[in-house]
């Protein structure tokens, strides 16, 4: 549970290296993970266009594997709803979604760098995102760099 929490903060620091290329180009990176009866999958993907990043779509699935996580998924997914509020203004939507009969958890962040204010982009750490001038081919390889696989 702490280590799906900490892998999305990872995702969002990710995040914080992103700007584009000449023509509108989407860049998608995944990572699947599974640790002490939890699994995850991270993905991430990303519009460029006139040289710099405008949109950012971040999704993290989480899914309790072993009979112990099924027992206490009330527990994590209570965890999970307070450490993620349903938000959508200022160009930044985060929806959750607890499907308990499959033990399965999903937050998906949409963030749109033409409408979202610094303060909306603090609240996810990712302040400063709008000022990062790295390449597209860059971006992709500091996230293969962190475990991803991008395409």
């Amino acid at each position: 549970m702490v280590r799906a929490l900490k892998l999305f903060g990872c995702l969002s620091i990710a995040v914080l290296c992103l700007t584009g290329c000449s023509s509108e180009e989407t860049l998608t990176c995944s990572m699947e993970d599974e640790s002490s009866g939890v699994s995850m999958e991270q993905i991430v993907e990303m519009t460029f266009k006139d040289d710099k990043i405008n949109k950012v779509k971040m999704t993290v699935n989480t899914k309790a594997t072993d009979d112990t996580m099924k027992e206490n998924w009330d527990l994590i997914a209570s965890s999970m709803d307070e450490q993620f509020d349903e938000k959508s203004s200022d160009g930044v939507s985060l929806n959750k979604d607890n499907d308990a009969d499959n033990h399965t958890y999903k937050v998906e962040l949409s963030v749109d760098l033409d409408k979202a204010t610094e303060d909306s982009l603090s609240e996810y750490g990712l302040d400063g995102i709008t000022d990062d001038d790295s390449t597209l081919e860059e971006t992709k390889k500091e996230a293969e760099d962190s475990g991803f696989t991008c395409k």
